[in-house]
């Protein structure tokens, strides 16, 4: 055992003896409630207008409580510009804001979209900007919050770009001629 003990104390001996290494300074990211946010939302506009709508969601997809079916309004923007039949739809699902803040500072999509021709849908998370599923109530309890997380919102836009796709087939369908 007096073995070891020495040649612990000497490997610290020398661990002491060499320069300190320095490491960069741990970075923790957190949530920020800036406000400097909610004035760019005012200040800032698409580049190519959008037109608005609203898609009615369901407060939860995953339970049958009877406050889960309550109806909300989920923004949306379409932008069909450059939009030609058989194209792609490019989808850019929202985070914590405005989405229209977001569309007008994501200049991606609108780089690639006349290339592809493809059909851009913005769509707004759940509990921001105008997506209020208890409307100014929805941040005043743990009982309201319970339906913002990952799995609703998901679902929220899985839901949506399900009906888009069905209504623009049958919008397709309705407008294609004929063949008697």
């Amino acid at each position: 055992m007096a073995p070891c003990v020495s040649l612990l104390l000497l490997v610290f001996a020398i661990l002491a003896t060499l320069p300190a290494i320095k490491s960069a300074p741990a970075f923790f990211p957190r949530a920020s409630y800036d406000q400097s946010l909610t004035k760019q939302t005012k200040a800032s506009k698409p580049k190519i207008p959008s037109k608005i709508q609203y898609f009615p969601q369901v407060l939860d997809h995953f339970t049958f409580q009877p406050k889960s079916s309550k109806i909300f309004y989920q923004k949306c923007l379409i932008n069909s510009h450059y939009w030609h039949i058989g194209a792609p739809i490019f989808v850019y699902t929202g985070n914590e804001g405005d989405i229209e803040w977001f569309a007008a500072n994501t200049g991606f999509l609108l780089d690639i979209a006349p290339k592809f021709r493809a059909l851009l849908v913005f769509i707004e998370h759940r509990f921001y900007g105008e997506s209020m599923p208890f409307g100014k109530e929805s941040y005043k309890s743990a009982e309201t919050l319970g339906y913002l997380n990952s799995q609703q919102a998901l679902a929220d836009f899985a839901v949506l770009i399900r009906s888009l796709k069905h209504n623009l087939l049958v919008s397709l369908m309705q407008n294609s001629p004929k063949i008697d």
